[in-house]
């Protein structure tokens, strides 16, 4: 019945409206209501209540263990990014450490870094990493080309020669080195490059 009263007033409007581009807009708007008006039995058929659909919605979307699990996954990828980034920082800056004092120590004490370690306290209640320990491991920087030395072989009872002894001025170095990277010198431990042969 609504259909037919709907369909006897658009004939209506259509008739009165002059032929213009008004009379296209009326006629798509005009459209548009009768596909309601055609869709509203099928609505009522299945009995779909809109905003009760748009509360069950918002309460499980709204559900604490929902929020608390996104949170937790938030927080989770947040703090392994921070622990990268962290990571990739502290690499960098040993890097900027060796490449403060190696020309230097080159010039200085003919020395050079084979290999430099550093050891971080992380404190959990500040965003600061300490150094704990330094390594640093030094070779003559001549000996630092790969050579191969005269090898003897001895029969009998001699006693193979000692390694080479770390050279005298080591407080020396150790010195050197706590002054340039702003640290204390008992933190920083020298081992030397052992030579192939010796």
């Amino acid at each position: 019945m609504q259909i037919i009263i709907y369909m006897i007033l658009a004939m209506i409007v259509d008739l009165i409206l002059p032929s213009s581009t008004l009379k296209q807009y009326v006629k798509l708007v005009v459209g548009l209501l009768l596909i309601l008006i055609i869709l509203q039995p099928l609505l009522s058929i299945f009995n779909v209540d809109v905003h009760k659909m748009v509360d069950q919605l918002i309460a499980t979307n709204s559900d604490p263990s929902v929020e608390s699990k996104i949170e937790n996954g938030m927080n989770q990828q947040k703090s392994e990014i921070e622990q990268i980034q962290s990571a990739y920082v502290l690499e960098e800056m040993v890097v900027q450490m060796e490449n403060i004092v190696e020309e230097e120590l080159q010039e200085t004490y003919n020395y050079q870094i084979v290999d430099l370690e550093a050891n971080w306290a992380s404190n959990p209640t500040s965003e600061e990493n300490e150094l704990e320990r330094i390594y640093v491991k030094l070779a003559n920087k001549d000996d630092t080309s790969a050579r191969v030395e005269e090898v003897n072989i001895q029969i009998g009872d001699s006693l193979p020669q000692a390694s080479e002894s770390p050279p005298q001025d080591i407080t020396e170095i150790k010195n050197f080195l706590a002054d340039q990277w702003g640290v204390e010198e008992d933190i920083i431990h020298i081992g030397w490059k052992e030579e192939l042969g010796a």
